[in-house]
């Protein structure tokens, strides 16, 4: 996985789909104007966003385990899109990692 992680769009199919800082820019302008609550920070690489199963990955586990991770409020998400697809910072996903949240098993600490 690449270290840094510029914005994208993720497809329902988990396609991920680059963006420009500019296309992004436009992007949060719009959501905002139509009420749409996105948290937005001011350094790019924390505003990276992976889907669950992208989580998954970097956590070595699988798809629904992210999301009971994420239903049990050990891991922060956001929902995304106009079906609410669950969605979670890369920063977030990396520092449970790091913090040794997950057993060698796969299992949830």
């Amino acid at each position: 996985m690449p270290e840094h992680m510029g914005p994208a769009l993720i497809d329902p199919q988990g396609g991920r789909h680059e963006l420009t800082r500019r296309q992004y820019e436009l992007i949060v302008s719009m959501t905002a104007s139509l009420g749409l609550d996105i948290a937005r920070a001011a350094d790019a690489a924390t505003d990276a966003i992976v889907s669950t199963g992208q989580a998954a990955e970097i956590l070595g586990v699988s798809r629904r385990t992210v999301t009971r991770m994420l239903d049990r409020g050990e891991l922060p998400g956001i929902r995304l899109g106009p079906n609410h697809h669950r969605s979670v910072r890369l920063v977030d996903v990396l520092a449970f990692r790091d913090r040794g949240g997950m057993k060698v098993s796969g299992q949830t600490a």
